[in-house]
């Protein structure tokens, strides 16, 4: 399924994308659209709720192979950002509008910079919190289900076939109930309802997999 895939996409994308993309590497947007999210991205707003500057560095030289090899780093980068208090709503939005306003062009013209900067904005939310979600025992839900599916996925399957014993966990049904909750109260943006399809899909695909009341 499209959509579920999707949503592990959407964090996996989330989480990659603020801890190894520098600020200044934003190659593919507009001068003015560049200076805009550096401008955000470096400020002492964000980094007071969103270590970005302390994440970039650390993980600057970092290079994400697989899962496996890359776990302690991925722990620690939560570590760091579930320290914080959560970005508010108000400062998401107060960017969001500036990034509409300063980077219309990009975003007109699917910029993957453009588009990376779309799912950060509106994804913030619910993968803030999904980042910190925890299971049973302590551990990070999103470490939890990477080992889920290093462990259960068959050599040649993918994503479109994982089995029950990687879906149906408590960890999963937080991460998708907090992200359908989200998206039904935000509809998605047009350039990102092509990227994520729908939510129903989700929901179908779960149920399907789970049992009817998995969700």
């Amino acid at each position: 399924m499209k959509s579920f895939r999707s949503i592990l996409h959407l964090f996996i994308t989330f989480i990659i994308l603020l801890i190894t993309k520098s600020y200044s590497q934003f190659t593919s947007l507009s001068p003015d659209c560049s200076s805009a999210v550096q401008t955000f991205l470096n400020s002492s707003e964000f980094n007071a709720c969103f270590p970005y500057n302390k994440l970039s560095s650390q993980f600057n030289h970092v290079v994400f192979r697989n899962f496996t090899t890359n776990e302690k780093d991925i722990i620690n980068a939560e570590d760091s950002i579930c320290s914080l208090p959560k970005c508010s709503d108000s400062l998401i939005s107060n960017f969001n509008s500036t990034f509409q306003s300063k980077c219309s062009a990009d975003i007109a013209k699917n910029s993957p910079d453009a588009l990376g900067v779309s799912i950060l904005i509106y994804a913030y939310s619910p993968a803030r919190d999904s980042i910190c979600f925890k299971n049973s025992t302590g551990g990070y839900c999103l470490v939890e289900i990477g080992e889920n599916i290093v462990n259960n996925l068959m050599p040649g399957s993918s994503f479109t076939n994982l089995s029950s014993k990687v879906l149906c966990t408590d960890c999963v049904k937080s991460i998708a109930n907090t992200c359908l909750k989200y998206i039904k109260s935000h509809p998605l943006p047009a350039n990102l309802a092509l990227v994520f399809g729908s939510t129903t899909n989700i929901t179908d695909y779960l149920n399907q997999t789970c049992g009817a009341s998995f969700l």
